[in-house]
């Protein structure tokens, strides 16, 4: 016959292991946005509360035609879900602008001429870049998109 304080002295341990496993479970959901960053479901912003009516992207060519990074100049889309600056818990790269913005092509040259600069590279000498703008009119029920291009020839000084 089993000796009934033995069973008892195993169950009384395994419920002390069951409940530390289940606070440190606790525990680490918990800390895990304040060490890591911000994380679903904990977050200081509702996620796609923003509905920006137009946004841009970007394509930059070289002159033999190949696509470029445009991370590289700073004119990448920075938009995860939530309003610009909250809930992304890491701080993206700089851009040109903010998801919803629309700069206009001159500004974007001047922003390319300047970044070209910084980074010295015969890369960015000559460069193509294609905008695309993508809209909303009217509610939405058409999406609009056009697309503008500009080719700057000795960026580099």
């Amino acid at each position: 016959m089993a000796d009934p304080t033995h069973s008892s002295k195993n169950s009384s341990v395994s419920r002390k292991l069951e409940l530390a496993a289940i606070i440190g479970f606790v525990i680490l959901n918990v800390a895990a946005p304040f060490v890591v960053g911000e994380m679903y479901p904990v977050t200081i912003s509702p996620m796609f509360c923003d509905q920006p009516n137009q946004y841009c992207t970007y394509q930059i060519f070289d002159q033999q035609g190949n696509e470029l990074d445009p991370e590289q100049l700073g004119l990448h889309l920075v938009y995860d879900g939530n309003p610009v600056g909250l809930g992304m818990g890491i701080e993206a790269k700089p851009t040109m602008h903010g998801f919803g913005e629309v700069p206009t092509m001159e500004q974007v040259e001047n922003h390319i001429r300047a970044a070209a600069a910084k980074l010295n590279s015969a890369q960015f000498n000559s460069v193509k870049v294609v905008q695309t703008v993508v809209c909303c009119e009217d509610g939405c029920p058409v999406r609009c998109q056009f697309e503008s291009t500009i080719e700057l020839l000795e960026t580099a000084p």
